[in-house]
């Protein structure tokens, strides 16, 4: 895993707004029993981190002045005109601490799925799973096979195959996450 260079922002750094126009983007690391940091990052790393998919269920190692911390990414504000990330909020963690992310569903064998070469249409109830886990058990994605799915089926939480020690935030149901339904328009 790669470690990010962070900096403590204090008043010699200079404000919010010079910050943001040196091309570091300022936030706050909280979280374990601690008192929150104040620190700056380089927006274009951040950037690099965010389009990289699953960035809220990553954990960062950070390098903050010779300090190493791991972090979980929390919150990301934005200007309300230009859109540009003016602040951040990363949660500290340890292996141990338990977190609660939101992770991808992937479908696999699309193409051989019999149900969708009959027409059928995969209607996605849920792109993103909320789990509740350990900090350094977040699963990368979830994965659900297709290749004997036909029309009419639905693909429940208990359908995939959850990690140890993985549990879906919603415990009360077995709630749908997509379902193959028949096509809506008949062939002329």
């Amino acid at each position: 895993m790669e470690n990010y260079k962070a900096v403590n922002r204090s008043k010699e750094n200079g404000s919010t707004k010079s910050l943001l126009n040196k091309g570091m983007v300022p936030g706050v690391i909280y979280g374990k029993n601690t008192t929150p940091s104040t620190i700056a990052f380089e927006d274009k790393i951040l950037q690099k981190l965010m389009h990289s998919g699953g960035f809220y269920s990553k954990i960062i190692d950070l390098d903050i002045e010779g300090t190493k911390e791991k972090v979980l990414p929390k919150q990301l504000q934005y200007h309300p005109v230009t859109d540009k990330l003016i602040h951040f909020d990363f949660l500290r963690v340890q292996n141990d601490t338990k977190v609660t992310v939101e992770v991808e569903v992937i479908f696999l064998n699309k193409e051989t799925c019999p149900g969708l070469k009959k027409g059928g249409v995969l209607n996605l109830v849920r792109r993103l799973v909320e789990l509740n886990c350990n900090a350094n058990n977040i699963p990368e994605k979830l994965e659900f096979d297709l290749i004997t799915s036909e029309i009419g089926d639905a693909v429940k939480i208990s359908n995939i195959d959850l990690p140890e020690g993985v549990k879906p935030a919603i415990i009360d149901r077995d709630f749908v996450i997509a379902t193959l339904a028949p096509p809506t328009v008949e062939a002329e």
